[in-house]
């Protein structure tokens, strides 16, 4: 009997693994991909600021007003793990989860499992190879998540399935047993906001649902009561979308307060990113790129390009959603002007969904040439857009390579370590020095938050790098909290080319330059010395 029943068990999981042998062979790929990311040292800028700000969550300091970053919130929640493997190790899983749920979303799409398999491999390579720097657990990674949780789930609803069925009429009628399920769309993407504020774009996704179906029967001819159903239809299906997102970033903002941190998560956590996406201006000797790449320069090219694809009649509903993402996403991926390849990660899925459908319905069947000739048009924008910003992806082959190198013995892990950032060399000598001091909290005076995530440390200070101290000119409080504090030790960077004057007087009084190294001096307090 014992027998029978291991044997049905073993049975069932045959018969699971054969249905979704697809997404078993993209998991593997994945996985096998991702073994080096386990192996690196710590080295990367912004994953070390989440490590940091999730230690001094774990340690009671609170968000926006101990200690400070820019992004909003769920990030540095997410990074409350032990350590940098950990973190990896969630990464992993997410991208894991990430994978099936953009499979079965492309697979719904494509109605054939051929092509979502091909554009999942696509979504994949490009979310994990580090061109685009997705070995490294960037925001945009975590963001991919929660956008895929309510994309599937908005494939569950009416109104998507109607209106990719050339339905648009019934797409927008009053539903009211699918209504929970549009404010549970809208909540996830709402976490994927509250992870970084772009998502905001990929949610505008959800909303051209209802959007391309309305301005599809705008030029039918209806009754004067049917056109104020469908119009009644779109309003309150967008309302309950527009709920649903509002729900976690008001219980955010309810939290935050309770916390007595509501004006400072204001500050810092949703209003400094209106900030940082307006402080960077290219000039690129050209009128028209230069007001292109504007705040009105973008949002007038994505109004012309959401109205063409919304108004011109031979496009198909499944081009519409798919080019619309891309176009959304573009605008999300440019909101800071910055050449940092991780931006460019929001793009992925909808770039890999057009890739497929030009294929797919043009190229193999002399598909429509408008549509051809605009997601064409599409593609290149972000290869263009690029090069105007000199981005430079991260190399997969010297990545895998030093790996590879590694494993057969050709190079030593310090040799390994060190080649990922000049940093490493010194930061693993003087992690030796704070560890030896068992002190929690550090000061370092600089950009080197790898040193306090390498070291289980949090800064003497609301922040925990020089920049945002000079950004925000928080000099006076930062040495405030360093005199009242007293940290054991504090690192000044020797690259830090800002002077702080009131800073280097306080440790020629009470501090002793103990170790020197290439990249930094550690200076002990005196009274350690005794």
């Amino acid at each position: 009997m014992y027998t029978g029943k291991v044997l049905k068990i073993l049975k069932k999981i045959d018969q699971k693994c054969d249905q979704y042998k697809e997404v078993l062979g993209l998991w593997l790929m994945v996985v096998i991909l991702r073994i080096p990311n386990f192996f690196e040292p710590y080295w990367y800028g912004d994953e070390a600021i989440y490590l940091t700000i999730g230690r001094g969550l774990r340690q009671g300091l609170r968000l926006y007003t101990d200690i400070i970053d820019h992004k909003t919130p769920l990030i540095y929640y997410l990074a409350m793990v032990p350590d940098q493997f950990n973190f990896r190790l969630l990464n992993l899983s997410w991208a894991l989860v990430t994978t099936a749920l953009f499979f079965f979303v492309a697979q719904n799409l494509f109605k054939k499992t051929k092509p979502a398999l091909v554009s999942t491999t696509i979504f994949v390579l490009l979310t994990t190879l580090p061109w685009l720097e997705g070995h490294i657990p960037n925001g945009e990674l975590f963001v991919l998540g929660f956008v895929m949780v309510g994309l599937w789930l908005m494939t569950k609803t009416s109104l998507w399935k109607k209106f990719l069925t050339s339905q648009p009429r019934q797409a927008l009628q009053l539903a009211p047993k699918e209504a929970w399920r549009l404010v549970a769309v809208g909540i996830f993407y709402g976490l994927a906001v509250l992870t970084k504020v772009p998502g905001i774009l990929d949610f505008g996704m959800v909303v051209l649902v209802a959007w391309f179906a309305l301005t599809s029967l705008i030029t039918t001819q209806l009754k004067s009561t049917q056109r104020w159903q469908i119009f009644k239809g779109f309003l309150l299906k967008s309302a309950l979308l527009v709920a649903g997102l509002l729900i976690p970033i008001g219980l955010s903002i309810i939290y935050f307060i309770s916390r007595g941190s509501g004006q400072d998560y204001l500050d810092y956590g949703l209003l400094y990113n209106f900030r940082y996406a307006g402080s960077w201006q290219l000039r690129l000797n050209n009128p028209l790129l230069d007001f292109l790449f504007t705040l009105p320069g973008k949002i007038t090219a994505l109004t012309a390009i959401l109205l063409l694809l919304s108004f011109w009649r031979k496009y198909t509903p499944r081009f519409q959603l798919i080019a619309g993402w891309l176009t959304l996403a573009m605008f999300a991926g440019l909101l800071s002007n910055r050449a940092y390849p991780h931006y460019f990660i929001q793009l992925v899925p909808a770039f890999s969904l057009l890739l497929v459908e030009l294929w797919q319905n043009f190229f193999r069947q002399r598909g429509q040439k408008t549509a051809l000739a605009t997601g064409l048009g599409l593609l290149i924008i972000p290869f263009a857009t690029a090069g105007l910003l000199n981005l430079h992806p991260f190399s997969t082959s010297e990545y895998y390579g030093k790996f590879i190198k590694l494993t057969t013995g050709q190079i030593t892990i310090e040799q390994y370590d060190q080649s990922f950032n000049h940093f490493i060399k010194d930061n693993y000598a003087a992690a030796q020095v704070i560890r030896g001091l068992n002190g929690d909290r550090i000061f370092i005076w600089g950009t080197n938050p790898m040193l306090y995530a390498l070291t289980q440390t949090t800064p003497t200070s609301r922040f925990t790098v020089s920049f945002h101290i000079k950004d925000f000119n928080d000099h006076q409080r930062t040495l405030e909290q360093i005199m009242t504090e007293q940290p054991k030790l504090i690192v000044v960077m020797k690259d830090e080319t800002d002077e702080f004057p009131a800073l280097q007087n306080f440790l020629s009084l009470n501090y002793f330059p103990n170790y020197q190294y290439e990249q930094m001096t550690l200076w002990l307090l005196q009274k350690n010395l005794q």
